[in-house]
């Protein structure tokens, strides 16, 4: 009977044991499993898809590839030779300025930046106005910021310059193209909601 005890005992002792172990795995798979449930910190920020304003997809990694490091040399992007200025000359009815002259109103300035530069990515402007890029006279500044674009930037910012000038073609005064135009390419709610209070 002791033989019998003995074995009793060592077998209890045993199952004691083996359920501690059963129980701690199981504590651990339970930790695990929950773990996984938590969302998972981003592995690369820079590779996550975002959606564009225009539908596209794109990645961080992605807008950081369109903008030089350095400044690019100049190639004029809005040449006399192309009919960007005088169509938005026309729109305005500026009859009395020179599309061609180096000097244009400071509005054309900030309609660059709203309807073409606004084509690219959020972030693509406000990194572009990042870069030093020092006032030499009045409100012109040494660089243009395409020359801030690369290869690929630039290929972008000449598809939006013409499809503008498409839009411009087809508008009958630059309230006409910023309605057309923003509709178009999804572009200033705010434009908009202004014409549908003008139509209401």
């Amino acid at each position: 009977m002791s033989n019998y005890k003995q074995n009793h005992n060592l077998n209890q002792t045993e199952n004691k044991e083996l359920k501690k172990l059963i129980n701690k795995k199981e504590q651990q798979e339970l930790l695990f499993k929950t773990e996984a449930l938590r969302p998972q910190p981003s592995i690369d920020r820079e590779i996550e898809k975002f959606q564009l304003r225009n539908g596209q997809l794109t990645s961080l990694q992605e807008v950081k590839g369109l903008i030089r490091e350095v400044v690019g040399k100049y190639n004029p992007m809005f040449p006399n030779s192309i009919p960007f200025f005088s169509l938005m000359y026309k729109l305005n009815s500026w009859h009395h300025l020179n599309p061609k002259d180096f000097t244009k109103p400071p509005v054309c300035a900030l309609w660059i930046k709203q309807y073409i530069y606004g084509r690219f990515d959020k972030d693509v402007l406000p990194s572009l106005l990042k870069k030093e890029n020092p006032i030499i006279s009045g409100y012109i500044k040494k660089y243009k910021l395409f020359q801030f674009l690369n290869d690929e930037g630039l290929m972008f910012l000449e598809r939006y310059i013409n499809q503008a000038i498409n839009v411009m073609n087809e508008s009958e005064n630059w309230y006409d193209f910023e309605l057309k135009y923003t509709a178009k390419y999804n572009l200033s709610v705010q434009l908009k909601l202004i014409s549908q209070q003008q139509t209401s």
